[in-house]
């Protein structure tokens, strides 16, 4: 029988979050001047969820369009409607870059984007199979999700599988999964929120 070899991607990502990282506080006619169009190495090749951040109760209703790439590099687009107070939006969906932003009015109080603790990174486009991982456990404790996706991701969508992780920082737990391993059809993707792992390693085959 011949042999079936495996890809690999780590996911190691602790970089905090930043409520100003893709554009500081402004007040654009338009378009954001972006600070920021993707993630810092630090984030290994990983993305996150965007945020909002408004300074003033007077810009309800107003939105904020977000252009740039999903996990696998495809386009994409998300509007984040902002409320009528000073507060942080989060979107949904979760972006590789942010390459440009436009508000649909200017606003009256400054609005800067950053990014949350909701990460996730992309293994691969197309048919491929989960073959196992290993699992660092971060200092909280929490699920890695698992998607059959090749892109539409959010941070509602329902994963085929999860792992909960212990909480207990470098605490190192290995899953092994029977071959031929688990089929995805459409893609895979792993999401996960920050702290609830120090570092992954994910084995899949495509």
């Amino acid at each position: 029988m011949a042999s079936t070899y495996v890809n690999v991607k780590t996911i190691m990502d602790e970089t905090a979050s930043s409520a100003t990282y893709f554009a500081a506080a402004q007040q654009p006619n338009t378009s954001f001047t972006m600070a920021n169009t993707a993630f810092a190495s630090t984030h290994n090749g990983g993305g996150a969820v965007i945020t909002a951040t408004t300074a003033g109760s007077s810009d309800g209703a107003k939105t904020v369009t977000l252009t740039g790439t999903d996990l696998n590099g495809n386009s994409q687009t998300e509007v984040i409607t902002l409320p009528a107070s000073a507060t942080e939006t989060a979107g949904t969906k979760y972006f590789l870059t942010v390459t440009g932003a436009e508000m649909s009015a200017q606003p009256a109080g400054n609005v800067s984007l950053g990014f949350n603790g909701s990460r996730g990174m992309g293994m691969f486009g197309g048919r491929t199979a989960l073959k196992g991982f290993t699992c660092c456990s971060g200092g909280t404790a929490g699920d890695v999700k698992f998607h059959d996706v090749s892109s539409g991701l959010t941070s509602s969508s329902t994963p085929f599988m999860q792992y909960r992780t212990n909480g207990t920082a470098d605490n190192e737990t290995h899953f092994n999964i029977p071959a031929p391993g688990v089929l995805c059809t459409s893609g895979l993707q792993v999401t996960y929120t920050l702290d609830n792992i120090d570092q992954m390693n994910v084995l899949y085959n495509g």
